[in-house]
């Protein structure tokens, strides 16, 4: 029986899990200081990995604008109404059409949330999606702080890129872990199991 995998090829790879290492100057001073927590994570790392063959993004979340969605219930609680800037701001994939609106970029993307596997049903989503150069971008909260990921993949080998297999596997018994992919895609581990499939990373050809 022939075994089912997915190759694919890492170009690029950035994240966050503390926010002293956010970098959103490439945003004018006044929008910045509209933005919140969550939206400067999310653009940091996809300004580190955008690239210009880029042709389709998926954006995952377990959580979303947690702070924005926060205040908005508390308005609605206190005064019971809402602030319209605030409202718009609470949508799940806010920080990514932000950003792309500017950069002035026209990318097709889809958001979505999965639950406890929104990083692994996100990233499977990008890696089969019907495109040559997929961008994916993680963002959620963690122990109190904000981490993000962008990966930038294609489906065929470029400079400087990393192959990795990936084959379909159910594991219920894990659950998504941001520091595995951390790891797998600096170097520091050669596989990863999350709750729908393993990773390899392909040995480097010399």
């Amino acid at each position: 029986m022939k075994e089912n995998f997915i190759e694919f090829y890492v170009n690029k790879f950035s994240y966050l899990k503390t926010l002293e290492d956010i970098d959103i100057s490439f945003i004018s001073p006044i929008l910045r200081r509209r933005m919140s927590k969550f939206d400067k994570g999310i653009l940091t790392v996809l300004n580190r990995v955008l690239s210009d063959d880029i042709e389709n993004i998926v954006f995952s979340s377990q959580y979303g604008e947690v702070e924005r969605l926060l205040k908005l219930i508390g308005q609605y609680s206190e005064d019971n109404e809402v602030s319209p800037n605030v409202f718009s701001g609470s949508v799940h994939n806010f920080s990514l059409g932000f950003y792309l609106l500017n950069v002035q970029k026209t990318i097709p993307y889809n958001a979505l949330s999965a639950c406890e596997k929104s990083l692994s049903t996100g990233f499977l989503s990008s890696v089969i999606a019907n495109y040559d150069n997929n961008l994916f971008c993680y963002g959620d909260i963690s122990e109190d702080n904000f981490v993000s990921m962008a990966i930038n993949l294609s489906k065929t080998c470029k400079k400087d890129s990393s192959k990795y297999i990936l084959r379909p596997s159910i594991n219920e018994n894990l659950s998504d872990n941001f520091e595995y992919y951390i790891e797998l895609f600096t170097g520091n581990k050669k596989s990863i199991k999350t709750p729908l499939f393993t990773i390899e990373k392909e040995a480097d050809n010399d």
